[in-house]
């Protein structure tokens, strides 16, 4: 726990994130039970958490249960902090193998969650790392216009790892610069598609992303539907997007 609190987290944060990862998926009565922390505060903590992306949630019965993200996104967390990051970003990296064994032996089989904030969108564009591809319908280049700071960081990232972008953009950013970057293709939808909401397609992953004053994200990991959403968006760029 002294690590964690050393990198930024309160005491409380870091009890109940080391909950989740040494657990799983837990609702908020049962990580009361393994932390003590009064019931009053449980929420207002995971908030906390999921804001910076190291924790999301899902409904079940009725009821929310949270989970831990992947550690690896306390790397990205530290990278955006202005003082002692390099000290930090030790700190973090002398602790991650722990964090991810546990997290890779106690992960719960939920095939849904959802991310609050710009810190869980960017946990989910760090998520997209891990694929070849990307697919997007109603592209509106929100990472570039919105994160612009983190989008260097990603798209340095993403160059290096070679992972093309295939987008159905929104007619209003044809003239954005992003989209002239390398190992990005672009069709344009009609101008009749507007709005703040982009499909995001990758791997067996669904994410509905809404870019509004606190975005906010619905992910589905299922082959299936990725598949199926895989087949309307090639129908979009074959048939209805233009170039």
């Amino acid at each position: 726990m002294r690590h964690l609190t050393n990198i930024g987290l309160t005491e409380n944060e870091s009890k109940v994130y080391l909950a989740l990862l040494a657990k799983g998926a837990m609702s908020a009565n049962h990580i009361y039970e393994e932390t003590g922390i009064y019931r009053r505060n449980i929420y207002d903590i995971l908030n906390k958490l999921i804001s910076k992306g190291l924790a999301t949630f899902v409904i079940e019965n009725k009821k929310k249960v949270f989970q831990a993200t992947d550690p690896r996104r306390i790397i990205t967390f530290l990278e955006e902090q202005k003082k002692s990051i390099e000290d930090k970003e030790k700190i973090v990296r002398d602790i991650l193998p722990e964090l991810e064994k546990k997290f890779r032996t106690k992960t719960s089989s939920i095939e849904a969650e959802i991310y609050r904030g710009e810190e869980g969108i960017k946990t989910l564009f760090e998520d997209t790392l891990n694929h070849k591809e990307v697919l997007f319908i109603g592209a509106g280049a929100y990472i570039y216009l919105r994160l612009p700071d983190y989008w260097l960081s990603y798209n340095r990232r993403r160059l290096k790892l070679a992972i093309t972008w295939k987008l159905l953009a929104l007619e209003s950013i044809r003239n954005v610069k992003m989209l002239n970057e390398k190992y990005v293709q672009t069709r344009f939808l009609p101008k009749e598609f507007s709005g703040p909401n982009v499909i995001w397609i990758y791997g067996n992953k669904v994410a509905n992303v809404v870019w509004i004053d606190v975005p906010i994200a619905f992910v589905i990991n299922n082959k299936e539907i990725s598949d199926n959403y895989k087949k309307y968006f090639n129908l979009l760029w074959n048939k209805v997007a233009k170039r």
